[in-house]
């Protein structure tokens, strides 16, 4: 157990290899291989490459005490360092703590260390391709320094012309505006610029149309043209005529004035005469109505004495009313009907054609053509427009005569039988008042035509007085009719000599409107076009307004954007330089071991403990001077003496010398025995023989009681003490390590002491004195029962137990 640790070069281990190689960034990792061929190489270990069954029986059996498998996609993980998911390296290895725990353990450490030596190579070659991409990195940041530094002054200039940009934008965005009000005047304007187009082609039709006529009809016109001028001197001496004729037609109109009045004269009292005769028929009527109908209940038989006379008393009224009619009003209707008819008889045959006749003769005797004879005559109508209506108040008024006469034959009829035909008054009174009824209304027909003829007579009678002063102002024009004439013949002469070149002017003018008409018709068929394109402006404009601004507000805020850009630009710049500089580096071999292995571990040992033999030291010698203090006293008897001793005192030295030679000397042999053979170097040597010989007495001290008080059974504790102290000094493990009772009991231990004191002297280098004297105590306390023992035990012994034989029998003991 000297050193063992420097021996496991010798502990075989079995090596599996099932990596396959793999490529990173165009290098060829074979990290299995290269970990096989540096195990190989190890003295760590006795590493044996073999197969993977070999291994596992290996392990089974204890030819190997650990095998270690590299799995086949160890290198593939190596290269996944830098991906979103990198995949760890893992290294399998079994160990078999059945067959050596300490050795499991051992290999399980070297096994570590392999894995270190695994990620120290692979984190060397990822160095190598980090530091590669850093001065990449280095240069392409010195370039984007240089281009950001160009980027800079673009910006700057970006910056000077999106001023530009945004002082135009401004004049844009105002300009848009006008421009869209433009639009839209102009798509009202074309609207009804096309609208007067279409109604100017329609005209334009219509005006060709019409020119194309009055092409047509230019050799009329100037056939008529000459007529014209013919009859122009024609006209001239018929005005002459005309003018002498008008004195004539203005006498006729005065007798026609006058006639008139008389004719309205006697129209009103006529429809006075008319209304009065009018009310006595609406009043006959009534009584003829219930005459009728008392007639009829007495023909039914159905009237008593009173109704016949009530009956009479209506007959005598009816009669009354119509001898009263008869004797006045309808005389007098039928003088003034008599009157009416002869003056509408004399109104329309000697008045007015009276005055039609004079001016016939009249024209005649001028030699007007039929036109002008016409549109005299025709002017005389005018003056007398309610003749139209003479035949029906004729016949009205034939129509009242022959009721009313009808009517008094009808009253003679009833009033000479009403005496004797009772039984035909119904009858006769029916008749007589269906006729007063016919009366009546032809009274009221009558009535409302005698007004149509006195409004009418009114008229004429106003119509004749405005011919009347006519006539005079045609006989105060005569002169200026008959100047006129003669200017009038005078311009029509020239006007034909003019018409060859109107003619001529208006072939021209036909041939105008057709190119007219045909322009306006093509102008009016693209209207639509013209209107759609100025709609689609409008909409163009308005889109351009809103864009405008849109633009405006977008290269302000461009504008900002900018400036910001130009600051970070020249930020950039900034920094990229200085990480340009900063970022440069000239890797080597230890720049790259440094970032494989970038932590490393300086240990600095307190004490000198140089190996496992020395560090055990302590524990084993305490253990072997406990065990020789155990065989000391199972090979020698301390109780019994060679000869009957004087005192008790006597009995004890002659005990305490023997064991106490024995410690002593067992001691030295110890200590000699580490120094020459294991090589043991104490930092304190002779406080080291003296710890040992302190820590034999006072183990032999103990035993030795035990023994002598109580016999085997001593012997017995005395190994219980040995077992407790193994586990409870702390001398292998750290008492920190062990259960709750050898914590509590280790204080209470000699062995805690000598292994704590023995580390002094050979290790640490403190003080072993404390320990020294607890030890120190301890024997002198267990020798003083030891001395206490041998005193009481000297008074039970006698002096005849002693004799020579039984000397001699003891002595061989």
């Amino acid at each position: 157990m000297w050193d063992p640790y420097g021996e496991l070069e010798n502990i075989p281990v079995a090596v599996v290899n099932e990596d396959r190689s793999t490529t990173y960034n165009g290098t060829k990792l074979d990290v299995g291989k290269d970990l096989t061929k540096n195990l190989k190489k190890s003295d760590a270990m006795d590493f044996e490459i073999t197969s993977k069954k070999k291994a596992q029986d290996g392990l089974n059996t204890g030819k190997y005490y650990m095998t270690i498998t590299i799995p086949n996609n160890f290198s593939k993980n190596a290269t996944t360092l830098l991906n979103k998911k990198p995949k760890k390296m893992e290294l399998h290895y079994k160990t078999s703590a059945g067959h050596n725990y300490i050795a499991s353990k051992m290999t399980s450490s070297a096994a570590d260390k392999a894995a270190e030596n695994v990620s120290k190579e692979v984190t060397h070659t990822y160095s190598k391709t980090m530091f590669s991409s850093i001065k990449q990195l280095s240069n392409g940041m010195s370039k984007a320094a240089k281009g950001s530094k160009k980027l800079g002054d673009g910006t700057s200039q970006l910056v000077s012309a999106n001023q530009q940009m945004t002082t135009g934008l401004d004049q844009l965005a105002s300009s848009s505006l006008t421009f869209e009000d433009g639009a839209n005047t102009l798509n009202n304007g074309l609207n009804t610029y096309i609208s007067g187009v279409s109604s100017a082609s329609s005209g334009s039709q219509t005006l060709a149309s019409g020119l194309n006529q009055l092409n047509g009809n230019t050799s009329s016109l100037s056939s008529g043209v000459n007529q014209l001028a013919d009859g122009s001197s024609y006209l001239a001496t018929g005005v002459q005529s005309y003018t002498n004729g008008v004195g004539q037609i203005n006498s006729g109109a005065n007798s026609l004035s006058s006639g008139s009045n008389q004719l309205a004269n006697g129209a009103n009292t006529l429809a006075s005469n008319a209304d009065t005769l009018n009310s006595g028929l609406g009043q006959i009527y009534s009584a003829s109505n219930e005459l009728t109908q008392q007639l009829k209940n007495i023909g039914n038989g159905n009237t008593s004495s009173s109704q016949l006379n009530q009956v009479s008393g209506s007959i005598d009224s009816l009669q009354g009313q119509l001898d009263s009619s008869t004797s006045t009003q309808v005389a007098a209707v039928k003088e003034d009907l008599a009157t009416l008819q002869q003056a509408i008889d004399n109104q329309g045959s000697n008045q007015t054609s009276g005055i039609k006749d004079r001016l016939a003769a009249t024209a005649d005797q001028q030699g007007l053509s039929a036109d002008q004879k016409a549109a005299m005559l025709a002017a005389v109508d005018d003056t007398s427009s309610t003749t139209s209506d003479n035949s029906a108040l004729k016949n009205s008024a034939a129509a009242l005569s022959s009721d009313l006469n009808s009517l008094t034959a009808a009253q003679s009829g009833v009033s000479s039988n009403l005496s004797t035909v009772v039984s035909q008054l119904a009858s006769a009174s029916e008749q007589l008042t269906g006729q007063i009824q016919s009366a009546s209304n032809g009274m009221g027909q009558l009535s409302s035509r005698i007004n149509s003829l006195s409004a009418s007579s009114n008229q004429l009678a106003s119509g004749a007085n405005q011919v009347s002063a006519g006539t005079v102002q045609l006989m105060n024009n005569s002169a200026s009719l008959n100047s006129g004439a003669q200017q009038l013949n005078s311009g029509l002469t020239s006007l034909n000599g003019q018409v060859p070149t109107l003619t001529s002017g208006i072939s021209q003018l036909s041939s105008g409107a057709d190119q007219l008409n045909s322009g306006l018709s093509e102008l009016d068929a693209n209207g639509a076009q013209l209107t759609s394109g100025a709609s689609q402006l409008a909409s163009g404009a308005s889109q351009i307004s809103s864009g405008s601004q849109q633009l405006q507000s977008g290269s302000t805020q461009m504008g900002t954007g900018l400036d910001q850009v130009n600051d970070g630009s020249t930020d950039l710049t900034t920094q990229l330089s200085n990480g340009a500089k900063k970022s440069k580096v000239n890797p080597t071999k230890l720049t790259y071991d440094q970032v494989a292995q970038p932590t490393s571990t300086k240990h600095t040992e307190r004490d000198k403990a140089p190996n496992n033999g020395t560090g055990m030291a302590p524990y084993m010698i305490s253990v072997s001077l406990f065990v020789g203090a155990l065989a000391f006293n199972l090979m020698f008897d301390l109780y019994t003496p060679r000869k009957y001793p004087k005192s008790g005192m006597g009995w004890w030295a002659s005990k305490a010398s023997l064991k106490t030679g024995f410690a002593l000397a067992e001691s030295i042999i110890v200590y000699v025995l580490l120094r020459l053979i294991d090589g043991l170097a104490p930092i304190h040597p002779f406080a080291t023989l003296v710890m040992i010989f302190l820590t034999g007495f006072t183990f032999m001290e103990i035993v030795s009681w035990l023994n002598l008080v109580i016999g085997k059974v001593g012997a017995f504790i005395s190994m219980i003490l040995l077992v407790l102290q193994l586990g409870g000094s702390a001398g292998t493990y750290p008492i920190q390590l062990s259960d709750g009772f050898f914590q509590a009991i280790n204080p209470w231990l000699p062995m805690t002491y000598s292994v704590t004191g023995l580390r002094d002297t050979l290790m640490t280098g403190n003080s072993a004195l404390p320990e020294m004297l607890v030890l120190l105590i301890i024997g002198l306390v267990f020798m003083g029962l030891t001395m206490l023992f041998y005193i009481r035990r000297r008074s039970r012994i006698k002096q005849m137990d002693f004799s020579e034989e039984s000397s001699e029998d003891s002595s061989l003991v």
